[in-house]
């Protein structure tokens, strides 16, 4: 709240009151905006569980991301998040592939003399 050029006591009780009003409604506002955005994710995934009881208004066309708020293109998620996933699954993939073919160690004898190498699987 900027300082008043007043010192009337009344009005500057009225002024704080209204400053406090306005930030407590925008307070309120992001909490039932969020709140309602849950409800929807919510609503969603139960509309995937039991598409039955979903709403005659949802069809093929009415899917939603369920990460954000876009239409979903392939396995519940929209294209953006859709490529993040195909990205990670190809990177573990081949982390995975990458740690079988470094599986096998080299153990060196405990005499130096020797030149024979044994490699454990």
């Amino acid at each position: 709240m900027p300082p008043r050029k007043s010192t009337d006591f009344g009005a500057l009780f009225d002024s704080l009151m209204e400053d406090l009003r306005i930030q407590i409604a925008a307070s309120v506002d992001r909490t039932l905006s969020d709140f309602n955005k849950r409800l929807s994710r919510i609503e969603r995934r139960l509309d995937q569980v039991d598409p039955q009881n979903a709403d005659a208004a949802t069809d093929k066309n009415g899917r939603v991301c369920s990460l954000c708020e876009r239409t979903a293109v392939a396995r519940g998620l929209c294209s953006a998040h859709y490529q993040q996933w195909r990205y990670r699954e190809r990177k573990t993939r081949l982390s995975r592939r990458h740690n079988l073919d470094l599986g096998a160690t080299v153990v060196l004898p405990p005499s130096s003399k020797s030149t024979e190498l044994s490699v454990n699987n």
